[in-house]
C-alpha cells in the first residue's frame, strides 16, 4: 500500500534521519518504469471504453455513401439539388458558361445544326436583297429622262436640306424667316441676305410711298418682332391698335403706352414667335 505524500515528506524534513523502513516505504509508493501498468489498474478506463465506437460501426459508417448526403456532395453529384448546382456555379464563376442541348436539358447556345439553319435564312434574305439592288441599279442606269429629273430633285434636296427644313418650320409656325436665305440678288437695296430683311425693306418702301402721297393720315401700319417704340405721326392720343400674328393670324394681346401724340410704346407679355402686324387707327 502506498504511503501518502504528506507522510513521506515528514520523514525527510530538516534534521530527520530516515530509517530503512521509511526508505522502502517511500520507494514502494511509486511505480518503477520497468513495471507495466495493467488496464484494470487505470481508473475509469473501462468506463471510457464503453463510450468508444466499435470498429465495425465505424467501418460501416465510413463506407456508407449516404452517411452525410445532406451536407456533403456525392462523387457523382446525384444528391445535389438545382439550387445547389446554381450555388456551385455562382461560387466557381461558371454560371455564364455556354451549354448545349442535352437529353433533358435545354442549353444556352445554338448547336451547329441550329446555326446552319439561321445562316440559311440570312442567306435567303441577302439573296433577295441583292436582287432588289440589281433591279434598282438597272433602273438608275437606264436613259429614262424622268429618272434624270428625279435625280436632280434628290440632289437639290440634299444640297438645300437646311433651307427646306427652315421653310417647313416657318409654314408650321414653329420657326421664323430670319434664318431663311433670300433667293435672288438685290444689291441695289444694300446687304440683303435673309427673307426677313427683304420683307422689312419692301414694307418700309411702301410706307414711304404712302406717307409721301397721303394727306390727312388716319392710320399707321408696322411690323414688329417684340417690344418696340413706334412713330405713327397721327398727331393724336385717341386711337385703337390691332395686332395679329402674321403666321397663325391670331390676334395678339399687348400693352400700349402713349409717349406723345405721335409716339407709342407697344409691350408684349412674352416674346412673340413670329412677326406681328400692328395697325394704329386714329379715332
Amino acid at each position: 500500500m502506498a504511503v501518502p505524500l504528506t507522510t513521506i515528506f515528514s520523514w525527510f524534513e530538516k534534521g530527520d534521519f530516515p530509517t530503512e523502513y521509511q526508505f522502502k516505504q517511500t520507494f514502494s509508493s511509486f511505480r518503477h518504469t520497468d513495471e507495466r501498468i495493467r488496464m484494470n489498474e487505470v481508473t475509469g478506463l473501462q468506463d471510457a471504453f464503453q463510450n468508444t465506437l466499435p470498429i465495425a460501426v465505424f467501418t460501416s459508417h465510413q463506407e456508407d455513401e449516404n452517411a452525410h448526403n445532406s451536407v456533403l456532395a456525392k462523387l457523382n453529384a446525384s444528391n445535389l439539388t438545382e439550387a445547389n448546382i446554381n450555388e456551385w456555379k455562382e461560387k466557381l464563376k461558371i454560371n455564364l458558361a455556354a451549354t448545349i442541348d442535352g437529353d433533358d436539358d435545354t442549353g444556352n447556345v445554338y448547336t451547329k445544326a441550329q446555326i446552319e439553319g439561321i445562316l440559311n435564312v440570312f442567306q435567303t434574305q441577302n439573296d433577295a436583297l441583292l436582287a432588289h439592288v440589281d433591279q434598282i441599279n438597272n433602273i438608275l442606269s437606264s436613259d429614262d429622262p424622268n429618272l434624270d429629273k428625279f435625280q436632280e430633285i434628290i440632289n437639290y434636296t440634299k444640297e438645300n436640306r437646311t433651307q427646306i427644313e427652315l421653310l417647313a418650320d416657318r409654314i408650321a409656325g414653329s420657326g421664323s424667316d430670319d434664318t431663311i436665305s433670300l433667293v435672288g440678288s438685290y444689291s441695289n437695296w444694300g446687304a440683303v441676305t435673309y427673307q426677313s430683311q427683304f420683307n422689312s425693306l419692301v414694307y418700309n418702301k411702301i410706307q414711304q410711298i404712302e406717307n409721301a402721297v397721303g394727306s390727312g393720315k388716319i392710320r399707321h401700319e408696322e411690323k414688329v418682332r417684340g417690344d418696340s417704340r413706334i412713330k405713327h405721326d397721327l398727331d393724336t392720343l385717341n386711337f385703337v391698335v390691332d395686332a395679329y400674328d402674321t403666321v397663325t393670324m391670331f390676334t395678339v394681346p399687348l400693352k400700349v403706352k402713349r409717349i406723345d401724340s405721335n409716339t407709342v410704346d407697344v409691350l408684349f407679355d412674352s416674346l412673340p414667335p413670329n412677326i406681328i402686324q400692328l395697325t394704329i387707327k386714329k379715332i
